[in-house]
């Protein structure tokens, strides 16, 4: 077979309307620029080889066959030696840097029929710098000036300690010496890596945290510095496999590892209401309410372990994500009239911050950190309830949420010698009475010697019809009934929680080893089971809180995600490229940018104008009839500036009509 081979000198300046680039079969910043190693082995098309055919005088045919030979022979020689001296050239000014250098460059690069927008002005300077002082850190935030991003540094006694590049308008500066003076500088940046003069300021990390917000939590406090106990406190509902925790950075740490779940903390013990002024307090200190995330604050009369979408009876919800604060209710609790201007505050990815919530006589207050973000006329007519913390990340993707501490006002409640048993039924379908259930079933072992023990499920209603009140729970031969939490009407889509206390004869050293089968049964209605577990009350000591290991932590740096989108509007066929750091707590520097259409180079951007980009919106026009009609493949690769990080690519199929 013959091999093919490539010319390393670009002719496109002089027909650039047919010379095209061959696919490519490895990473490489600068178009129609090939390695050694690479340009024997890279094939071209007869329309590529048309490009790099050599003009042919026509006047050679009248030449002796001795001085047309000698006229070959001096072309050749001097093709040869423009080539040498065009490659020199392009190694000069164009060529990517090796695989083992350090920073890595895109060159600007648009097809004739592309037009890609450039910037014109440089970036505000942020303002309204502030520095907060925490233990060990200091964290700064500034008005969101509507930049791409920002770049942060950091320095004490004049050495530098940190650069780093974010989305947020808020990061948290961790490792720092107590005591120690740190200047701050912040820079605006935008999508092409242009940065704007730095605003400036000063904060010395503390020594001693302050704990004053703590003094009003007398019902429940903690600040999970043992996660072994975490059961005589909380119960953990998650989906199993997706939702795992541990102990880390003296707190809990939360993995949420399927991309839609969500973690809920409910509390054993209840929230006992006051009856005069401030009627009680609930506060946890999380970064669940970072970019994209959610936190939500729970108060429901029965000891349910999940609540919604639909509220149930005598159920607060207290939302706080990306939209603000707001504080929702079932339609049975009563409001009282009043309302406080809207306020939405941004969040770094990754930034703690304190969340409480007050509820008084005239209405409930959400505050961030001591300032008021929400309000809503709502006033519970229970004293007592079930507080659960909802904790969730930015959909679809995996991520890991921090809990320093949570707990609430009223009387002090001992904590509980309790355990638990994750369940797993032969069918999480809930079975009709008479259906025939598979022959799974789970180990009696853990309820032996117990000196109680409960069933514990949460379902769904798959229909409108159910009734929670027919439920039971088959375990072996016998059923039992179960109990809702809350009562009420589940409607189609929403969950409910429903227990059975399981009776001595189970808890006795006689009896069988497997209780087969276990299903979930329903007299009217489906259902599906969403989590289900034994809460097992020992006489001693419960055994320790124990849950899989949490997956490896992404790293801190990550590069922006590609996002690409197109339109038509008329007759051009219009890119909207995304490079997308919104949920990175520290955002990898990139480069800049490449689109490809069906293996062919059409756009080369650089996005490091200032220093390494990070990322932002792109709009790529390709003109009226610049692609034919019918499919196409585009490929957009993003490259970081740092040559030993691999690019990430993007491929999208689009119809041009």
């Amino acid at each position: 077979m013959k091999r093919s081979t490539v010319i390393a000198v670009d002719l496109s300046v002089t027909r650039p309307q047919r010379c095209e680039n061959p696919a490519l079969p490895y990473r490489r910043t600068t178009p129609q620029l090939f390695t050694k190693q690479h340009r024997t082995e890279i094939p071209i098309s007869s329309r590529q080889r048309a490009c790099l055919r050599p003009y042919v005088p026509a006047y050679h045919a009248r030449m002796p066959p001795t001085k047309r030979l000698l006229v070959a022979l001096g072309a050749v020689l001097l093709l040869v030696s423009a080539g040498v001296t065009l490659r020199a050239l392009q190694q000069t000014q164009n060529t990517p840097p090796a695989p083992n250098s350090e920073i890595r460059r895109v060159d600007r690069f648009t097809n004739r029929n592309v037009l890609v927008p450039q910037p014109i002005d440089t970036p505000a300077t942020p303002a309204d710098l502030r520095v907060t002082s925490e233990v060990g850190a200091l964290r700064a935030d500034w008005a969101d000036a509507g930049a791409s991003g920002y770049e942060v540094t950091w320095r004490h006694g004049g050495e530098l300690d940190h650069t780093m590049l974010t989305i947020q308008p808020e990061v948290r500066l961790g490792g720092l010496r107590a005591g120690v003076s740190y200047s701050i500088e912040v820079r605006a940046v935008d999508a092409y890596g242009k940065r704007s003069n730095p605003a400036e300021a000063t904060g010395t990390p503390a020594a001693a945290p302050d704990n004053a917000w703590k003094t009003p939590l007398t019902g429940l406090f903690d600040d999970f510095s043992d996660v072994a106990t975490l059961t005589r406190r909380w119960h953990l509902a998650g989906y199993q496999g997706c939702v795992d925790a541990a102990g880390g950075a003296g707190g809990l740490v939360i993995g949420l590892e399927c991309g839609a779940d969500e973690a809920v903390l409910r509390a054993r013990s209840r929230i006992e209401l006051g009856s005069n002024g401030e009627l009680g307090r609930i506060a946890v200190v999380t970064d669940a309410a970072g970019p994209g995330g959610r936190l939500t604050v729970d108060l429901s009369p029965g000891p349910v372990d999940r609540v919604g979408p639909t509220l149930p009876p005598g159920a607060v919800q207290i939302v706080v994500d990306d939209q603000g604060a707001q504080v929702l209710a079932a339609d049975d609790v009563p409001r009282v009239p009043g309302a406080h201007p809207a306020v939405t505050v941004a969040r770094g990815i990754g930034v703690p911050h304190r969340f409480e919530v007050v509820l008084r006589s005239d209405g409930i207050t959400v505050l961030q950190d001591g300032q008021e973000i929400g309000f809503g006329g709502v006033v519970p007519s229970w004293r007592s309830a079930y507080v659960l913390y909802g904790l969730q990340g930015p959909a679809g993707l995996k991520s890991r949420v921090f809990v320093d501490a949570a707990g609430f006002s009223g009387p002090p409640s001992p904590a509980q010698s309790v355990g638990e048993v994750s369940l797993v039924p032969a069918t999480i379908r809930v079975l009709g009475p008479t259906d025939l259930a598979p022959g799974i079933g789970i180990s009696r072992k853990p309820l032996i010697g117990a000196a109680s023990a409960r069933y514990v499920a949460t379902v769904r209603a798959d229909s409108a019809d159910l009734d929670p009140g027919g439920l039971s729970v088959q375990l072996g031969d016998a059923r039992y009934p179960v109990v809702q939490a809350d009562p009420g009407p589940v409607p189609s889509g929403s969950v409910t929680t429903v227990y059975a206390d399981l009776p001595a004869v189970l808890l006795g050293p006689s009896g069988p080893d497997q209780l087969s089968p276990y299903v979930l049964r329903s007299d009217r209605g489906q259902a599906t089971i969403v989590e289900s577990y034994l809460e097992i009350h020992s006489t001693g000591a419960p055994p320790p809180f124990s849950s899989p290991a949490l997956a490896a932590a992404p790293p801190v740096s990550q590069p922006p995600l590609v996002q690409v989108d197109s339109s038509q509007d008329s007759g051009r066929f219009v890119l909207d490229v995304t490079l997308d750091g919104r949920y990175n707590s520290e955002v990898t520097g990139i480069a800049g940018f490449e689109v490809w259409v069906d293996g062919q180079q059409m756009v080369g951007q650089p996005t490091d104008a200032g220093g390494p980009g990070l990322g932002g919106r792109y709009t790529v026009v390709f003109s009226a009839g610049a692609l034919r009609p019918g499919k196409h493949t585009v490929d957009v690769r993003e490259y970081p500036v740092d040559s030993s990080l691999a690019a990430a690519s993007t491929l999208k199929d689009v119809t041009v009509t």
